[in-house]
């Protein structure tokens, strides 16, 4: 099994080599790797904020909580000027050597956390050290498209399943 700060790393190095700004911020109650960068994806410019945090056990409000916090952050940073051509976008990751199953599925759907607004989406996922996987959503969805495309190339870019 892989330790959580070696995870870290590999996605901080991960992040850098995409050209992505990279700072330690709090988000919530916890200390985050934070990676944004911005790019024009379908004559939109999204704003991606790749927050990652390690964390003992992850459980299903667990990462409700954190990607709400995650989403509210990059919001707060990047997304007042949401609309038709700019929408800010931020993949919600808990690395835990403890998931429970109900996590687990809830990464690996498609989510909606209900208050997004508009031209915002956030995807958790959750990185079982245990298991050795990532879990998140990496299919296709038919509102937010162009965005859940970006985020779903940019999970595998970042997020490799842990060796």
């Amino acid at each position: 099994m892989i330790s959580a700060d070696s995870y870290l790393t590999t996605v901080r190095d991960r992040l850098i080599e995409d050209g992505c700004e990279v700072t330690d911020e709090a988000i919530g109650s916890r200390q985050a790797m934070v990676g944004y960068r911005s790019n024009v994806k379908a004559l939109s410019k999204i704003n991606l904020f790749t927050v990652v945090a390690s964390v003992p056990e992850v459980d299903e409000a667990a990462v409700r909580d954190f990607a709400r916090q995650a989403s509210d952050y990059a919001k707060d940073k990047k997304g007042q000027l949401r609309g038709a051509q700019s929408g800010v976008a931020a993949l919600a990751v808990l690395v835990a050597p403890k998931v429970d199953s109900a996590a687990k599925e809830l990464a690996a759907r498609p989510f909606r956390l209900g208050l997004g607004g508009f031209a915002a989406i956030v995807q958790p996922a959750v990185v079982d050290l245990t298991e050795g996987r990532v879990h998140t959503f990496r299919g296709r969805r038919v509102w937010g498209a162009a965005l859940a495309g970006y985020l779903r190339d940019k999970s595998v870019r970042y997020l490799p399943d842990p060796a």
